[in-house]
């Protein structure tokens, strides 16, 4: 196992987000018992994979961060049509090896496995669903320190989580065959047509992806400044194909940093039911905000460069019953989490990670978690104080 020198520590104060940690400690794990010692010999472990999450899933706040670069076992079963996955490996590795021999893991994000587990990201073409649907079983760490074989029925555990109950080994994924698919783009200067449009072309079933981008990101992407609303089939029926498709794809997958460098370094993901999307988007083109909406999912992708625009919007969300989307919670949105969530979330962090080491802060704050362990504990839960008892 390999550890970082204290030059190259600088390069995980960091997320995407931006936000400003200090770590203590860098390890690179080579297996299962590398990973079970770091959490047994540790107070605060965070979890690594790119980096790349928006709201600080990975800041370290003087902490032993774990990276999982190492960690890229790949084993093919083509027989049963899946595939086991180190966490470490980028989902573009894998898709290549993949490729290259007729299948596919049809999620396209710059990311590892391990960390799209934890995020229980959902697919670019979101008629793929989440991450949690193509998974037969979950290698993992726990808090404790114990090395489990997750099945769906315990994904919960897992999945979406963000690595505040353990490290994620690997996992079995579904694979498929590698499909030509293909785009075609609307576009419109009425919003009223788009609206009447992508409500009739969210029910085709060989439709994988419906995206809309207001006339301002349009121009930002290099589209006409118009409503362009981006329609990926599963097949080559569409009118956009080949080396068209994949540059238009391209653009897609890299729309963020696009708006980064126009400085729109902020985002938001806010779901709503389908009918309350207009009234949102007329809201943000008020603002003169940069949007997209994936009309699969019903969520509406917001960019920033006024943080007084953007706590409007956040604020006109909630009004509207607008929820979390994909982009995860870290730390710069557990305010978002609402109490039925965080007593479910506080449970699983409890028994999975009673000593509560695991990514410290994300999700729910220390103080409300270390409150709850407090009071399972007064509360003489015997099961769970059981377990505490023999391991401290």
């Amino acid at each position: 196992m390999d550890k970082c020198e204290d030059y190259e520590l600088v390069c995980y104060n960091t997320d995407n987000s931006k936000i400003k940690g200090k770590v203590n400690q860098v390890f690179i794990p080579e297996n299962v018992a590398d990973i079970k010692r770091i959490i047994a010999d540790s107070a605060d472990v965070v979890p690594r994979g790119m980096g790349n999450n928006f709201f600080g899933g990975c800041v370290s706040s003087n902490s032993n961060v774990v990276d999982m670069k190492k960690m890229k076992k790949i084993d093919f079963d083509f027989n049963n049509n899946s595939v086991y996955a180190g966490a470490g490996i980028s989902v573009k590795e894998l898709n290549e090896k993949l490729n290259s021999m007729g299948y596919e893991f049809p999620f396209f994000d710059n990311g590892t496995i391990g960390g799209m587990i934890a995020m229980n990201v959902q697919s670019l073409f979101s008629a793929y669903g989440n991450i949690s649907d193509w998974i037969y079983e979950i290698e993992f760490v726990n808090g404790k320190s114990e090395f489990l074989k997750i099945r769906k029925s315990d994904f919960g555990e897992v999945c979406g989580l963000e690595g505040i109950t353990g490290i994620i080994i690997g996992a079995k994924l579904k694979i498929i065959p590698y499909k030509k698919r293909s785009a075609s783009i609307f576009q419109s200067s009425d919003i009223e047509e788009i609206f009447l449009i992508t409500k009739k072309l969210r029910n085709f079933e060989s439709i994988i992806a419906v995206r809309f981008y207001s006339p301002l990101l349009s121009k930002l992407l290099g589209f006409n400044d118009k409503y362009n609303i981006i329609i990926v089939f599963n097949n080559e029926n569409g009118k956009i194909l080949g080396e068209k498709y994949n540059k238009l794809i391209n653009i897609i997958k890299k729309d963020y940093s696009t708006f980064k460098r126009e400085g729109y370094s902020e985002t938001d993901d806010p779901k709503f039911l389908f009918e309350k999307i207009k009234n949102f988007v007329l809201l943000l083109e008020k603002f003169k905000v940069p949007y997209l909406v994936d009309f699969i999912e019903s969520i509406v992708y917001s960019y920033f460069n006024d943080k007084i625009k953007k706590d409007e919007a956040i604020k006109m969300a909630k009004k509207m019953s607008g929820v979390s989307g994909r982009l995860g919670i870290g730390i710069r949105r557990k305010n978002l989490v609402d109490d039925l969530q965080k007593k479910l979330v506080k449970r699983i962090k409890f028994r999975c990670d009673p000593f509560l080491k695991m990514n410290k802060g994300k999700y729910i704050d220390n103080s409300e978690m270390e409150e709850y362990r407090n009071l399972v504990l007064k509360n003489n839960e015997t099961e769970v104080k059981n377990d505490w008892n023999r391991r401290t």
